[in-house]
């Protein structure tokens, strides 16, 4: 709903309001406000719908018409208020960025050159440097989709870590992954697919496929053995925490380590929102930021309320509104060896005072390269966020995050939390979409993490993980 209908129906529903609570006998007044031709008209019209009514049609008049629709707009308008109350403390929200909207410095509408943002945006990638980067697609556990995108016998197809998948849910509700394309013909499995118990049936032939195993079951029209080749590629699949994650890895190797739903989901911690953005920078760039301290104070300095323009940290309110932090990061010992984690403390100042009970203290979980467990706690209560990174192509990322809360916070504050949080993140976006990889940075002693979260992040690629070379087109005449 746009902001101007928005408010036109505040608008119309307060005088409703108003009028029914301090309105006297305005029944008399509005028949004395109407000239005689209106009134007239409208009584020969009540008189018709009177008859039919079941009651006398004494009580019918022009004043008791308008009197019934003011009281039903004033009801209308007192529904309305409440279920956006009720959805303001105990709903669900849905966040969402896409490509075009966030991480560019856009040009002004009067720049000539480029007709759309998705035409700049595509013209900022094409002149853009890559740098010599690691292998595009690591080792891990994925998310695909949240749990909430896919419905008891409902396939999709997903194309993410340079395949394409078939993400289905069978009928006991149970979610399967497969290699996207049957067997047969290649007909897409994760559109139109029907699912038949733990099965997923082709759209073309009405081949059916096994969820646990990718082994073809049924051929409709078959009337021999089934080959023993039929079948497709069956992922290691995880639901845990809001989320399908699918299990990558270059050396086929089942999953090296697991994942499990966290401790008081569903009865402490209430689902309250999601947020989604797409980030054109290599994986490794974004889970790096972690052990990156020292980019804390000078690009996240300013408060959010400066938002995430180029020009935040000269706007007033972001000299007035400020943050500090304090941060480490560290990689946890055998047999957690794939977990890093940062310890982060941000503080509020307003006019340089600082503001105690505005501390947020956040324990951050990177658990391997695609999912992050982030902790925030404070005076108000806790707020969990769950990140899943997932290259879609090489250098574009969908970045999801999923909240929960205390029960007794309301959305509306935890939508506020997300929000500021997502305001940091598109600093981040505006330096990852417009920056190179570099292999081999120039540091300094204060950036000696960043070092270590390298030597830590690469046990997550392996001999046969896919490098990502670029293809020039020659022409010769």
């Amino acid at each position: 709903m746009t902001p101007s209908i928005s408010l036109l129906i505040h608008i119309a529903g307060l005088i409703a309001v108003s009028q029914f609570i301090f309105s006297g006998n305005y029944e008399q007044q509005i028949n004395d406000s109407l000239n005689g031709n209106v009134t007239g008209t409208l009584e020969r019209v009540l008189d018709t719908v009177s008859s039919a009514l079941p009651f006398s049609s004494d009580v019918v008049s022009v004043g008791w018409l308008l009197r019934m629709l003011l009281y039903s707009a004033a009801t209308v308008y007192i529904l309305y208020i409440g279920r956006n109350l009720y959805q303001a403390i105990f709903g669900v929200v849905e966040l969402y960025c896409p490509e075009t909207k966030a991480g560019f410095d856009f040009p002004s509408r009067k720049m000539k050159g480029f007709v759309t943002k998705r035409d700049f945006v595509n013209e900022v990638q094409k002149r853009r440097k890559m740098g010599d980067i690691p292998p595009p697609f690591p080792n891990g556990w994925f998310g695909l989709l949240r749990s909430t995108e896919l419905k008891a016998g409902q396939s999709t197809a997903v194309n993410a870590l340079g395949q394409n998948f078939a993400v289905f849910r069978d009928d006991k509700g149970n979610a399967h992954v497969l290699d996207a394309y049957c067997a047969h013909l290649g007909a897409n499995l994760g559109v139109g697919g029907k699912i038949y118990g733990s099965c997923v049936q082709c759209p073309f032939h009405g081949w059916q496929f096994d969820g646990e195993t990718g082994q073809c079951t049924k051929i409709p029209y078959a009337k021999g053995k089934i080959p023993a080749q039929a079948k497709v590629k069956a992922w290691p699949t995880l639901e845990c925490n809001g989320a399908i994650l699918v299990w990558h890895d270059a050396e086929g190797r089942e999953p090296l380590w697991s994942l499990k739903d966290l401790e008081g989901i569903g009865s402490r911690f209430v689902y309250r929102l999601s947020s989604t953005h797409f980030i054109k920078t290599h994986i490794q760039d974004i889970a790096e930021n972690g052990a990156d301290v020292a980019h804390l104070t000078y690009l996240h300095g300013a408060g959010v309320s400066s938002g995430a323009g180029m020009d935040y940290r000269e706007l007033l309110s972001g000299k007035l509104h400020t943050h500090s932090w304090t941060a480490r990061w560290e990689s946890l010992p055998k047999p957690s060896t794939y977990v890093g984690r940062m310890t982060l403390t941000m503080t509020n100042s307003i006019l340089g005072v600082n503001f105690k009970s505005l501390d947020i203290t956040s324990i951050a979980d990177q658990m391997g390269c695609g999912v992050v467990y982030l902790t925030l706690k404070s005076k108000f209560g806790t707020v969990l966020l769950l990140h899943t990174v997932t290259p879609l192509e090489p250098f574009l990322q969908k970045y999801s995050v999923v909240a929960y809360s205390d029960w007794w916070i309301p959305t509306f504050l935890v939508k506020w939390l997300v929000q500021a949080y997502d305001v940091q993140l598109e600093r981040d976006m505006i330096v990852w979409n417009n920056k190179r990889y570099s292999l081999k940075p120039l540091l300094v002693r204060e950036d000696e993490l960043i070092l270590k979260h390298r030597r830590w992040y690469s046990q997550f690629y392996s001999k046969n993980s896919n490098k990502f070379t670029f293809i020039k087109d020659e022409l010769d005449f």
